[in-house]
């Protein structure tokens, strides 16, 4: 989590400093003195909770003002935070047309949980609501192996429209391995298409290259 020293001549100078620029209340953070003169004293100022705690609090009053009674579990396992909401009949609101809604607000979260951490400590912020989106997932990887299969048969490319782009990327991930196939998107955004096409010789390597631009470029954030 986000830790600095800061040479200062008290405690509350240094809290000041570091709540400007970690960006985050003087409340959410903690103090230890390493060391100090008559005149100066070295400050260690890091994050003083917990933010995945934090990020469960922020669900649970989203919940909350919305007067809605819900279940939030959560699961924890190397840098990677799991959240699942169960609310019931709210459950759709939450997930929203085309999962929108439950994308803006795993992004959401992300930002409130990853603004305690440093850049290179971000934590992978995943939202469930209902389990949708592990039946989505489980669907949309069927579906990729059956579209896979017929493309490798049929060696015609195959489109698929009415995808986000978290979606397109478990198309592309889960054909990643198929050496005959290539997948990658055409057009904008809300109109833009994934192509499965048949790529007959051409080695896996070079397949592998040309889908790592196209996944890069589909990747949402957090997603």
């Amino acid at each position: 989590m986000k830790t600095k020293e800061y040479v200062v001549s008290n405690e509350d100078e240094a809290l000041t400093l570091a709540s400007k620029e970690f960006g985050l209340s003087e409340d959410d953070l903690a103090l230890k003195i390493v060391s100090e003169t008559d005149t100066s004293m070295v400050v260690e100022v890091t994050v003083g909770i917990d933010p995945i705690e934090k990020g469960k609090k922020f669900l649970q009053t989203l919940l909350d003002e919305n007067q809605v009674e819900g279940m939030i579990e959560k699961i924890v396992k190397d840098n990677v935070v799991e959240f699942n909401i169960n609310a019931g009949d709210f459950n759709g609101v939450l997930i929203g047309k085309n999962s929108k809604h439950m994308i803006a607000l795993q992004i959401l979260l992300s930002s409130v949980i990853n603004a305690y951490y440093s850049e290179d400590e971000a934590m992978i912020v995943k939202l469930d609501v209902g389990g949708y989106r592990h039946r989505r997932e489980g669907n949309l990887e069927r579906l990729a192996v059956q579209y896979g299969k017929q493309v490798a048969k049929s060696k015609q490319p195959v489109q698929l429209d009415g995808l986000n782009s978290y979606e397109r990327k478990i198309i592309h991930d889960r054909l990643s391995t198929w050496k005959e196939l290539k997948t990658h998107s055409e057009g904008e955004e809300p109109n833009r298409i994934l192509i499965i096409e048949y790529v007959e010789g051409k080695h896996h390597e070079k397949k592998k290259n040309d889908e790592v631009q196209e996944q890069t470029e589909e990747k949402p954030t957090e997603e």
